[in-house]
């Protein structure tokens, strides 16, 4: 088992959808970047991977926590249903464990984490639950200002179980699309979002608001085309685009509402 330790959210490193980092941002103090197992290894039924994280600014952070799909194996099973097959993860954030395949912490006032300049939060815990399924998987996890969706700071983690090459790129390739960024953001008005699909497939796109509640739904037939998003249908916020092809792999990008 090998563990890749590393202090992220210091001098840029770490940027949310291209944003080089500004003021009032939490750190991330020796994040995991790469967690490397065997599926014959019963600890690694449930892996859980840890991180403190810290307020090194002079401003109080009220923080909630993000999780998205960089690549997954497959099958992963999401949105999670007992008994599926496939695997799956969870997070716990503050004073909650959050239900399996859920994509953000609860934005409740009364379950954001408070930090204090110069204080430290040990609550987060990323879980992952390989359920007999070798691959890599990347999930990344967005620490958000309440306050300050822009300020957020990112980092992902790779769970690889029994991969001959742990990095991003290694999974099946039949189950990827093609795909452009949201397009103005942050969406004020109309942003566009490029999408290019292997022949054959369909999708079904959803968008989520940061509670994890679905919004917008739409299906996609066509092998190409673009996905108009109307910020004036949506209020001020951080919100997640899914798009699940031929109910494979979800791929997810985030994008804010601003008025």
């Amino acid at each position: 088992m090998k563990r890749i330790h590393m202090i992220a959210a210091l001098l840029g490193f770490v940027t949310l959808m291209g944003q080089q980092m500004v003021c009032g941002q939490a750190t991330l103090i020796d994040p995991i970047e790469v967690f490397e197992g065997s599926l014959a290894d019963p600890e690694n039924d449930e892996i859980a991977v840890h991180w403190d994280v810290a307020n090194l600014t002079d401003d109080t952070l009220k923080l909630m926590v993000t999780r998205s799909i960089v690549q997954a194996v497959d099958p992963y099973n999401v949105p999670y249903t007992e008994d599926d097959p496939g695997a799956y993860d969870r997070f716990c954030w503050g004073p909650l464990c959050y239900p399996f395949g859920a994509v953000s912490s609860n934005t409740n006032p009364n379950l954001l984490v408070t930090i204090l300049p110069g204080g430290t939060d040990s609550t987060f815990v990323a879980d992952y639950y390989p359920a007999g399924v070798a691959g890599v998987t990347a999930l990344e996890y967005c620490f958000v200002p309440i306050a300050d969706f822009n300020a957020a700071v990112c980092h992902t983690v790779l769970f690889c179980l029994d991969a001959d090459n742990c990095a991003l790129g290694t999974s099946d390739e039949d189950a990827e699309i093609a795909w452009g960024n949201i397009s103005p953001q942050p969406v004020k008005g109309l942003s566009t979002l490029s999408y290019e699909l292997k022949a054959g497939q369909s999708g079904q796109v959803s968008i989520f608001n940061a509670s994890g509640q679905e919004v917008w739904t739409k299906s996609v037939r066509q092998s190409r085309g673009l996905l108009y998003i109307d910020g004036n249908d949506f209020a001020q916020g951080l919100y997640f685009l899914t798009l699940d092809v031929n109910n494979g792999r979800p791929q997810t990008q985030k994008f804010i509402v601003q008025h």
